[in-house]
């Protein structure tokens, strides 16, 4: 292996200073192309991260990139090959361009393959027109099938990117810390978000997550150990689960972890605390997370939610957090505004409940009317949210296309 330092002037492009790791190349699978990916390991604005997953003697790293619609040279950029957590047949490829202009458009291909994808970076100020991501959560539940008719909804928004809010493969079934996980999921999976998460005019949509409870060995109370393919296949996370996601200096998206590799109070308490804090001067912040502090369908007193509101609602009521994704209980709910358990015009919209891929999605397993529930459908959705220096849009989607609900609120009310 030769590690080296290049500098990159390519005429069209700002001078770029990149690492390049060397490995033999022995081409270029169809499982390759069939799994590659975009995610983050940092800063949406100048860098991409693509990944894809091979069998275990398939040893380069290496992308091919330049701007969209220019006649620039192309430009070679090499990554890591990384082990695949528990699974000795698979290797993980993984390449992050850097140094990209914000909110522009690149095209790459993988080193030995012909086939082109497009991709944007995300803009360092948030534009008059705004920009969109799409939100979900508990995807392959069931057929592969039902996933992938929310999915192709999805994309046909155009989104920036989309977040994932835990219970993505369902690689895991059993509670027992020896219950092995299901590669397989994860591989059909990405094969599936490949296929389908692609807008109409080409463009690959990103993907950053959360983690849920089917997502790692034992689903509670373990540690990031057990939780490695979910931070190997997510590396925004750093391999400790919770994390904070920048777009420049107006959004910042709390990713949390509701007790799966990580207790909820404790050191992950703390770091949110401190981590809002630092960030209160932002125009949007989100908390995404699993398991909800308002659920829809499940018991309201479960000991997870109650922690949840115990130990995180009150720092984002203190720390501005204005919309509160929500996953875990199969339907779609949106609440109230609220603060202090209360209806409140200034409060928090808790939203979401995980319906992206259940075949039958859940209705309240009790008559008993929930106080904090401004809209409930048992059905399947995403969430399409849209950001603008004044407003924030919320349309919930099916699987058919059909607006199921909307909110908006506009910034500052």
């Amino acid at each position: 292996m030769l590690l080296f330092l290049k500098r990159v002037n390519s005429g069209c492009l700002p001078l770029l200073s990149v690492i390049f790791i060397l490995f033999a190349v022995d081409g270029f699978s169809d499982l390759g192309t069939e799994t590659l990916y975009l995610t983050w390991e940092s800063q949406p604005e100048t860098t991409m991260t693509v990944q894809w997953i091979t069998g275990a003697n398939q040893q380069g790293s290496v992308v091919y990139m330049r701007p969209l619609g220019e006649p620039c040279p192309w430009i070679r950029v090499e990554g890591r090959v990384l082990k695949f957590p528990f699974a000795a047949d698979y290797l993980i490829h993984r390449v992050t361009m850097k140094n990209l202009k914000p909110g522009s458009s690149h095209v790459f291909m993988a080193e030995a393959s012909d086939q082109e994808f497009r991709f944007h970076t995300l803009p360092e100020r948030l534009p008059e027109e705004g920009f969109t991501f799409v939100e979900g959560g508990d995807m392959y539940h069931d057929g592969i099938d039902i996933m992938e008719k929310v999915s192709r909804q999805a994309a046909l928004t155009e989104p920036a990117f989309a977040l994932i809010g835990g219970d993505i493969a369902y690689s895991v079934s059993g509670h027992s810390p020896n219950h092995p996980q299901k590669i397989d999921r994860w591989i059909e999976w990405i094969k599936s978000w490949h296929a389908t998460m692609v807008t109409p005019q080409g463009y690959l949509v990103p993907v950053i997550a959360a983690i849920g409870n089917h997502d790692l060995i034992g689903q509670y109370g373990q540690t990031p150990h057990e939780a490695a393919i979910f931070s190997a296949l997510f590396p925004l996370s750093r391999g400790q689960i919770y994390t904070v996601f920048d777009v420049g200096s107006y959004l910042s998206i709390f990713l949390l972890d509701t007790g799966h590799a990580n207790p909820i109070s404790g050191k992950q308490t703390a770091w949110l605390k401190e981590t809002l804090a630092q960030r209160a001067d932002r125009l949007y912040r989100f908390a995404a997370y699993h398991v909800p502090a308002y659920p829809s369908v499940r018991r309201y007193y479960n000991s997870t939610s109650n922690a949840v509101r115990h130990y995180w609602v009150p720092l984002f009521e203190n720390g501005g957090i204005q919309t509160a994704f929500e996953h875990h209980d199969h339907a779609y709910k949106r609440t109230f505004p609220l603060l202090r358990n209360k209806f409140n015009p200034q409060g928090i919209v808790y939203i979401g409940d995980g319906g992206w891929g259940v075949e039958e999605p859940r209705k309240p397993r009790s008559n008993v009317r929930r106080h904090f529930l401004a809209k409930f459908a048992a059905s399947r959705n995403f969430i399409e949210v849209k950001l603008t220096p004044t407003m924030e849009l919320i349309r919930s989607i099916n699987d058919r296309g059909e607006v199921i609900d909307t909110y908006q609120k506009r910034r500052g009310l």
